[in-house]
């Protein structure tokens, strides 16, 4: 028979020295060892099954910081140590001022969820007595046991305490390490550090050793001046290139602080660094530096855009009532490839989305009057604005003059990814079929100006237009390069 099989855990928990109380998740007492009935002047009637703050009324600072501790090791899952805690509970003279340290340990259930809460606690009121009366006559100065058990409860005090600041070391979020010596050998190293520097065994290694990377980009030299001069060093998003887990170097931006740490006799004996990745802070701000040179970039381009379609529109309109109308259609059209483009947010627009925006109006009813055929391409914004205006333009006409003025009449636009002179290109095709008969124009209107001069004085397109008898035809390669 195994040990386990016939041990007495009640009595084994009875005879432990320290005293000792378990909880369940709702903080009713449970069990309390007999170490933790004489320190605390009851008995077993009187705490089972009663809510711990109904067995040890409170109230203040204390009340708070000790529930606090309980809900923080039932709701997290995690050990918490109360080094000193002033807690008075009632005594052979009334309320007693009593001072305590305390560990709160959770034991959890079949589910995973903490089921219990264990309280090992100790009273060290002797050797640190708490602010209020002390307890009444007959009371003596420890003796040479008494005091020899308060240093041992000020060792364990003090072993549990370091305990607690390991764990907080361990855990913090920014990445934390100590480094010894001249030759800044890793002591200790934090879980965000190692996650940091791609898992790599770092403790008892040089820096220079495990991280070449670093001191390639001068990085000791920070050390070396932190050392020397023992003042502490600051530095905010730091450009470093480091070797990830995979091997690959990558670009990282880091807040960072270097600490020295001082020795007995005063002289700096190693460093303490602590920072954070902020590489995504510093990408968005880059994005955003990018979005507004574009932002200004685009504005500065749409007034002169604006400025040279009033202009033309007005030599080519006979009337007032002509110029308001094609100026107001052109602004218009302009304006929704803007506002297009301002929701996405690589500041680009589909191809179909800008035929659709001028020719979806024509195609409905069931009456297939219009044919959109072509892969998904998507357009800078240094194209899309000119060629959206020219789609609004060849829309206009046909509405007006050519295919779409007749009930008979479809248009098509066939488009492909084709390889131009430039680089990647897109080739398409404007058709318009079952119209009027079609004639060269007698004089250069916006239309034509836009397509022959600004299309490829802007966007280096080629353009080839036909009037043919049974319909107009445009065909256009549009290289996609986007100049940033």
């Amino acid at each position: 028979m195994k040990l386990v099989d016939c041990m007495d855990f009640e009595a084994v928990f009875n005879s432990l020295p320290a005293p000792t109380m378990v909880m369940d998740a709702d903080l009713n007492i449970v069990a309390a060892n007999r170490a933790y009935l004489d320190v605390t002047g009851r008995d077993s009637a009187s705490l089972i099954g009663v809510n711990v703050f109904e067995a040890f009324p409170g109230e203040g600072p204390s009340r708070v910081k000790l529930q606090k501790s309980f809900e923080r090791v039932r709701d997290e899952g995690v050990v918490d140590v109360m080094p000193s805690l002033d807690y008075p509970i009632a005594g052979a003279y009334g309320v007693e001022p009593r001072r305590w340290t305390c560990t709160h340990t959770p034991i959890h259930g079949a589910d995973g969820k903490v089921a219990y809460i264990v309280q090992n606690t100790r009273d060290i009121s002797a050797l640190a007595p708490p602010a209020g009366p002390q307890p009444g006559p007959g009371a003596t100065g420890a003796t040479s046991a008494q005091r020899l058990e308060m240093a041992q409860v000020l060792n364990q005090t003090l072993l549990t305490t370091a305990h607690y600041l390991h764990r907080l070391f361990m855990h913090a979020s920014n990445f934390m390490c100590v480094l010894r010596g001249r030759d800044y050998v890793y002591d200790m190293v934090n879980k965000s550090y190692a996650e940091f520097i791609g898992g790599r065994d770092v403790v008892g290694k040089r820096m220079r050793d495990v991280l070449p990377e670093l001191a390639s980009q001068g990085f000791m030299d920070v050390l070396d001046k932190v050392y020397n001069s023992g003042e502490a060093f600051a530095g905010r998003k730091m450009r470093i290139l480091l070797q990830g887990g995979d091997g690959q170097i990558r670009e990282y931006f880091i807040d960072l602080t270097c600490q020295p740490i001082l020795g007995e006799d005063g002289e700096v004996s190693g460093i303490f660094i602590e920072g954070s990745d902020v590489t995504n802070m510093v990408r968005a701000d880059q994005r955003q530096a990018l979005l507004i040179r574009e932002l200004h970039h685009r504005v500065r381009n749409t007034l002169a855009t604006v400025q040279g379609v009033m202009n033309t529109t007005a030599k080519s309109s006979a009337t007032i009532e002509e110029f308001q109308e094609a100026f107001a259609g052109r602004i218009g059209s302009l304006a929704k490839t803007h506002a297009v483009m301002t929701d996405e947010l690589d500041q680009c627009v589909s191809f179909e989305h800008l035929l659709i925006q001028e020719l979806g109006l024509y195609a409905g009813n069931g009456r297939n009057r219009v044919h959109l055929k072509g892969p998904p391409v998507e357009l800078p914004s240094q194209i899309a604005v000119p060629l959206g205006m020219a789609v609004h333009e060849l829309t206009t006409n046909a509405v007006k003059f050519g295919s779409l003025a007749f009930e008979s009449g479809h248009v098509a636009v066939e488009w492909s990814l084709a390889e131009g002179p430039a680089g990647a290109a897109l080739r398409w095709e404007w058709s318009e079929s079952d119209g009027p008969r079609v004639a060269p124009p007698g004089r250069e209107g916006f239309g034509s100006m836009l397509l022959k001069r600004v299309l490829s004085q802007q966007i280096g397109a080629e353009v080839n237009v036909a009037f043919e008898p049974e319909g107009f035809r445009l065909r256009m390669l549009v290289p996609l390069r986007a100049e940033r």
